[in-house]
């Protein structure tokens, strides 16, 4: 994978295609901000030590044409990712492509606010309400376990305002919670059986007893799962069961309700 910008685009396109070869694995080497005849040179030394499908970003036609010529030699196949996409954009909008590398990048108000709204996910971690819960785009509800941190990470990343409160038994949501009109909230629930091994996994890596502890018992995990399903059933708050879902999918799932929530 070689890029003249942060290799982003290539690595996601990459991966994707990858995923649907289960009895193949990838092996990635990356080449980034490639801008130069020297960096692409060096890159494809790489191919030639380690042959394989090229996959490539490049806005400078002449590094192109190297980088097609090269492989042509080497005898591996490559592909500008972009291009297929562009030309339908040019032939659409009737004008070609500005040719700008990063364009994608620009450090514009969208940037900042993805910035600001990691920020916030991160201050509002666990449980701690901001001052006004209407600023908030989404609530995300759950016992410990659900992924509901870097679920927040992630849907921030989107430049989405997210907040998580982790649900515990004996204790109730805030107040502010069930009055809060604006904020979607989405309970994150998962197979006892999932919880079960993962909160295993956190207690033996700090060494903790895993005997006669609540949190590791089934029952007492089920019961959880229970009372979340009633507390969504009583509020008319949706649920995704992330127990099969990457964190990519459950936040797909998550934007997909707060466009029609909103």
């Amino acid at each position: 994978m070689i890029s003249d910008s942060t290799g982003e685009t290539l690595i996601n396109a990459g991966r994707a295609a990858a995923a649907q070869y289960p009895k193949w694995q990838a092996v990635e080497h990356v080449t980034p901000m490639v801008s130069k005849r020297k960096q692409l040179e060096n890159a494809l030394e790489s191919v030639d030590s380690s042959p394989g499908i090229v996959l490539y970003t490049m806005v400078d036609e002449e590094l192109e044409a190297l980088l097609r010529e090269r492989c042509t030699k080497l005898g591996v196949p490559c592909l500008n990712v972009l291009t297929p996409v562009t030309k339908i954009f040019d032939a659409h909008l009737g004008e070609a492509k500005s040719g700008r590398r990063g364009a994608q990048h620009a450090l514009d108000d969208e940037y900042f606010d993805r910035l600001d709204a990691v920020k916030f996910a991160m201050a509002h971690d666990d449980g701690n309400l901001p001052e006004d819960l209407e600023e908030v785009d989404i609530i995300l509800i759950g016992i410990s376990r659900t992924s509901k941190t870097p679920t927040s990470i992630y849907l921030a990343q989107r430049g989405t305002k997210v907040i998580n409160i982790p649900l515990v038994p004996g204790a109730g949501l805030q107040e502010e919670v069930y009055k809060a009109k604006r904020p979607l909230i989405v309970a994150l629930v998962a197979s006892a059986e999932r919880i079960l091994q993962v909160r295993e996994n956190r207690l033996l890596a700090f060494e903790r007893d895993l005997t006669d502890d609540s949190y590791v018992d089934r029952a007492a995990i089920l019961e959880e799962l229970a009372w979340t399903r009633r507390l969504c059933k009583e509020n008319g708050w949706p649920m995704i069961d992330v127990s099969k879902r990457s964190i990519e999918e459950t936040s797909a799932a998550i934007l997909a309700l707060h466009r029609k929530h909103s």
